[in-house]
């Protein structure tokens, strides 16, 4: 196995590095303000991305420089912006050549708990009206759907907790539903 082991000093209870003091700021102390960095000293990153904007890579640091990394994307023909700030791929696209957030899924109607008798149906309409729609319980899929036409419809016989996740196609990003269905 590999790893980091602590020297000796570390795994004794109370023990206070050299020159730390190991005191915390006296109560009512004026927290130190922080601020955002500006633009210019935030790390750049490359952001990959497909024809229709799908984040496919982020690149954090090359030994060679990310705009030379950037010009050779250019060179290559390969989807690229240069970026200053975080992304994060699952809740990020690339839109007009910046990154945005991914659309929400809108669902109308009330999500509510229904009896587990197989007839109280819970109806939601969703947008986009195209998009997958799966069935968890206790973590185990149970049913999975393709819907086209926007309607959620949801009824079990079996009682539990359970997790519908709304899945549209890109730009949206994933909605999960929690549906208590109790015994009748």
């Amino acid at each position: 196995m590999t790893g980091v082991t602590l020297d000796g000093a570390w795994a004794v209870a109370g023990y206070m590095p050299p020159g730390g003091g190991g005191q915390a700021a006296a109560a009512g102390a004026e927290p130190a303000a922080l601020e955002e960095p500006a633009a210019a000293s935030r790390p750049k990153v490359i952001v990959r991305h497909d024809g229709n904007g799908v984040i496919t890579a982020v690149t954090l640091q090359v030994e060679m420089g990310m705009e030379t990394l950037s010009e050779k994307y250019a060179e290559m023909g390969i989807p690229h912006i240069l970026y200053d700030g975080e992304v994060d791929i699952a809740d990020a696209w690339v839109k007009d050549g910046e990154v945005v957030p991914k659309l929400d899924v809108e669902i109308s109607g009330e999500v509510r708990p229904v009896k587990a008798d197989g007839e109280d149906l819970l109806q939601l309409m969703v947008s986009p009206a195209e998009f997958d729609a799966t069935v968890a319980l206790d973590g185990a899929l149970v049913h999975s759907e393709h819907v086209t036409d926007g309607k959620l419809e949801f009824a079990v016989d079996h009682p539990g907790s359970y997790a519908i996740f709304v899945v549209p196609a890109h730009p949206y990003r994933l909605k999960r539903l929690d549906v208590e269905a109790i015994a009748p």
